[in-house]
């Protein structure tokens, strides 16, 4: 009886293994996809003004979208435009690096996940354009700061909230 009991603990365990890196892998995948690096800015350059937050973007083949925990991810507003990335260099394989110029930017909205009635309801701001990896939705606690600044950058604001479907960033 015992063997067969180990069998099943063998099995459970090598699928819940398999499992795990199929969700890193296509994690992984779908980062990639949805980043967007521009070759022609000025890397260096310091920030006007940073954020940290966390970050949703869309899984490959319609298989809806992930997000990162707060605190995660980084977005940085430049003369030239914006760039949203990992804070730390370990996480970049797995998060999108997205530059974006504000006048590529069709709109920045106020999003909110979570239900009304609750006490971690967050906010975020999409971005929408036509734009690899976009629309994604930066979470962060200070979206109301993050979309006054676009807005004097020339993006397009609508700050009447929306609320985050579960499988998709539209």
């Amino acid at each position: 009886m015992s063997f067969v009991t180990n069998d099943i603990a063998l099995l459970v365990v090598s699928l819940a293994i398999v499992l795990l890196v199929g969700a890193v892998a296509l994690v992984h995948v779908a980062s990639r996809r949805a980043s967007r690096v521009l070759g022609d800015v000025a890397s260096g350059q310091a920030p006007l003004q940073s954020f940290r937050g966390g970050l949703r973007w869309p899984l490959p083949a319609g298989l809806g979208a992930t997000n990162t925990p707060p605190v995660l991810v980084g977005l940085q507003l430049f003369e030239w435009g914006l760039r949203i990335d990992a804070r730390w260099s370990w996480l970049k394989p797995f998060v999108p690096s997205w530059f974006a110029r504000y006048d590529e930017i069709w709109a920045a909205e106020l999003v909110r996940r979570g239900p009304s009635l609750s006490k971690r309801r967050s906010e975020g701001v999409r971005f929408r354009g036509h734009l690899s990896g976009a629309p994604l939705i930066f979470w962060t606690s200070s979206s109301g700061s993050l979309l006054e600044l676009l807005e004097q950058r020339g993006v397009a604001v609508v700050r009447a909230a929306t609320t985050a479907r579960v499988w998709t960033n539209e």
